[in-house]
């Protein structure tokens, strides 16, 4: 392995691919629905979205979320194919047929879905379904079935905390790719007593800085946190993983940082052309003694699954304090800005210049307000140009263009609700 294949793209980025696979099979499920009328009696909770909607931390949270919710409601459960099939050996039914969409409503404000407000309407055209909004915590509350969910389901984790061992227990590795990580584990441990890993999150973080969520934290903090703590632990070893390994190991050299290109793993042939060197980032991170994350999924879903550590540690928006511990089990995922007073899904243009100047400097900023800020509102809008003309032709693309300009009621519905 030569070098790290992490996904590049962002998250929101990844949420307009889902359109690919949706409608490559609509017409194939949609007559199947007709057809079938055994199965439309079952009642049955899908997700069409898995493995496209987001990156691997969010798909293990939608998995675990979808699956929660249809043990609890006694349904069938269905969803797209996604990597843990592989790497967990997991068997679920694959979609039979479209359901009405429940798709996620977020209690930070508006959300993908508000942000882009032609996304819903088109997922209706290729589904042929009617939709409406609830946020998750109410999902995973109520029993709710015969519908298939959108969104990224970063509930408080005090709602999944019941199911914490069922859980774990879905994303067990299969048994020769756990027995080369665990070789690897062995060898990390062979190499001191206390293994501190830390997650350092890049990629998206710098070119999607008004999300609420993306917090590029300098590694000169990370630094500091490690020095507070180094002394006090019995023989550390720092596991450093990062989607930007190459640009960040040279700045921890002083803790002679061990990464997982120092372990030899070798994946299982049938692996090998999966480009899943990131799982093995994950799995080692999933095993340390005490966890350093930033503000990312992928590390806090591996802190969920970690059942060694006895300290996690994450960025906060407070940038006097830096850090804070967390308890994966009962805390929220992700931190948005303005946690935990007012959280918003997006930050304001002042957010974003005040955070950039702050965690990137002031050239950080500068490519934030001349690069980034006027390449992603152009991408935005012709995103949703895109989208509107798919779904009313050149109306459509009137709307999105009133909608850009404050006319924020033109896509908006009556609200609806399904009997399930």
């Amino acid at each position: 392995m030569k070098k790290s294949k992490y996904a590049r793209k962002s998250e929101t980025d990844r949420g307009f691919s889902v359109f690919k696979t949706f409608q490559k099979d609509a017409s194939e499920i949609n007559l199947l629905s007709i057809n079938d009328t055994t199965i439309s009696r079952e009642p049955v909770i899908s997700m069409s979205s898995l493995g496209d909607l987001g990156r691997f931390g969010n798909q293990l949270l939608q998995y675990a979320f979808l699956k929660v919710c249809a043990n609890k409601s006694n349904a069938r459960m269905e969803c797209s194919s996604w990597i843990g099939q592989t790497l967990f050996g997991l068997e679920d039914a694959p979609i039979s047929r479209r359901l009405p969409l429940a798709v996620e409503e977020s209690y930070y404000g508006p959300n993908l879905f508000d942000y882009i407000p032609e996304f819903i309407p088109y997922l209706e055209k290729l589904s042929h379904q009617n939709s409406f909004r609830i946020p998750g915590e109410e999902i995973i509350e109520s029993n709710l079935v015969n519908v298939d969910l959108w969104g990224f389901f970063q509930v408080h984790t005090h709602y999944l905390q019941p199911y914490k061992e069922e859980i774990r227990s879905w994303f067990e590795p299969v048994s020769d790719l756990k027995s080369s990580l665990l070789d690897g584990l062995n060898i990390l441990r062979s190499q001191g007593k206390t293994i501190v890993g830390v997650h350092i999150r890049r990629g998206d973080f710098f070119s999607v800085p008004m999300a609420g969520f993306t917090l590029v934290i300098p590694t000169k903090w990370w630094c500091q946190w490690l020095e507070s703590i180094w002394d006090e632990l019995e023989n550390p070893v720092l596991f450093l993983c990062s989607d930007d390994l190459d640009n960040v190991i040279d700045d921890f050299r002083q803790f002679s940082p061990i990464t997982y290109k120092d372990l030899n793993i070798e994946l299982p042939e049938r692996m090998k052309d999966l480009n899943i060197e990131f799982y093995i980032d994950f799995f080692l991170f999933s095993n340390c003694d005490i966890a350093g994350i930033s503000n990312s999924i992928f590390s806090f879903t591996a802190c969920m699954l970690n059942q060694q550590a006895t300290k996690f540690v994450r960025p906060t928006w407070n940038f006097s304090q830096k850090f804070e511990e967390f308890e994966p089990w009962n805390s929220v995922p992700l931190l948005h800005i303005g946690h935990p007073i007012k959280p918003k899904s997006f930050k304001s243009f002042a957010d974003a210049v005040y955070t950039t100047r702050i965690t990137q400097g002031i050239w950080g900023m500068l490519k934030f307000i001349f690069i980034y800020y006027p390449k992603n509102s152009l991408k935005t809008w012709i995103i949703r140009a895109y989208l509107g003309y798919q779904v009313q032709g050149l109306v459509g693309v009137l709307k999105s263009m009133l909608y850009t300009l404050g006319w924020r009621n033109v896509w908006k519905k009556n609200s609806q609700f399904f009997e399930t």
